[in-house]
């Protein structure tokens, strides 16, 4: 989830632009500011709203001008459609790795990865004696001996 409540930051710069403490709001590409339409057209109407200018190395905007408005609406649809292909390329990169068998993903409690990629059952007795009743609850032949039910 890339929303507001996961970016304080974000969070913080929209409460001070609505509040109008915020005069300028300066970013080295505007459209990153957010991460979905909704929240940068949500920045863009309060900088509207408030008078801040949003301004990158590529100028100063009004976003109550409507051709500046226009154009930060643009620059905020081409920055969504980038992050969706970014987030395409990096799946279809992962699914290549699992189809080659290199994707090494997080192991179990349990499980250690060795040097040469072998997974293996972790050597640390401890480890061992915790994880083992959860194995055998989903192992059927110990289950019929101990005539456990699974849930």
């Amino acid at each position: 989830m890339s929303g507001i409540v996961d970016r304080a930051g974000f969070q913080r710069l929209v409460s001070e632009v609505g509040l109008d403490h915020v005069g300028l709001v300066l970013g080295r590409e505007m459209s990153r500011l957010a991460r979905s339409g909704r929240e940068w057209h949500q920045l863009l109407e309060l900088c509207a709203l408030s008078g801040a200018l949003p301004a990158d190395p590529d100028g100063v905007y009004d976003p109550a001008e409507h051709n500046d408005r226009m154009l930060l609406g643009l620059k905020g649809t081409i920055s969504e459609a980038e992050l969706h292909l970014i987030e395409q390329r990096m799946w279809n990169g992962r699914i290549g790795k699992g189809r080659r068998g290199e994707l090494a993903v997080p192991l179990p409690v349990g499980c250690l990865r060795r040097s040469d990629g072998q997974v293996v059952r972790d050597p640390d007795q401890q480890v061992r004696a915790a994880v083992r009743p959860v194995f055998d609850l989903f192992d059927p032949v110990t289950r019929r001996k101990a005539k456990i039910h699974a849930p």
